[in-house]
């Protein structure tokens, strides 16, 4: 047994006695993790898109996909089928094994240093985003080629039924449920 499945079933155990439940069934589950990447120089220059491409692939250890424009729009300067980012969609095992290595390397270190909210909560739905891909264990060996990249936007999605109860189930992992105030 992994440590994410095991983190899981004394997560499951706690909620099961803190929430008004029958079993352990109903109880919150990780159902998918999105993470994007997107840039407006990358419509620019089409190389650009490289650098997001490799992080995101060195970060979740799956293939990308390329979002690319549906129609042009002269406002922004965009041709129809230009890239505008990557997204990856995670789930089963590579979702276990990113939510791990997040819980463990990630979140310790956003805690420590972020002062206001980090996330924003819905019903079955947590939302964040992170400043520097610096912070990753995978991308830190190759600082040069990836010291430009911004950031990105993850969310996770879950089965909670509302939005406490999807705080107390992230707040078992040690996900930064935080509200901290200037």
């Amino acid at each position: 047994m992994n440590s994410f499945n095991f983190s899981t079933s004394l997560i499951t155990r706690d909620l099961a006695l803190k929430l008004t439940v029958k079993n352990a069934y109903e109880c919150p589950k990780l159902l998918k993790a999105t993470l994007s990447l997107s840039n407006k120089f990358i419509n620019a220059e089409k190389l650009v898109i490289l650098p997001y491409f490799l992080a995101l692939l060195l970060w979740t250890g799956q293939r990308p996909m390329i979002l690319r424009a549906k129609k042009s729009v002269a406002t922004f300067q965009l041709k129809a089928n230009s890239p505008l980012g990557c997204v990856v969609t995670l789930r089963k095992d590579s979702l276990k094994s990113f939510f791990e290595k997040s819980c463990l390397s990630i979140f310790p270190k956003l805690q420590a240093l972020t002062e206001l909210n980090f996330a924003s909560f819905q019903t079955n739905r947590v939302d964040f985003s992170l400043d520097s891909f610096l912070k990753c264990v995978e991308i830190q060996p190759n600082t040069e080629l990836f010291d430009f990249l911004e950031g990105c936007s993850c969310t996770f999605e879950t089965t909670g039924k509302s939005v406490p109860v999807t705080q107390l189930f992230m707040s078992g992992f040690q996900f930064p449920v935080f509200k901290k105030t200037k």
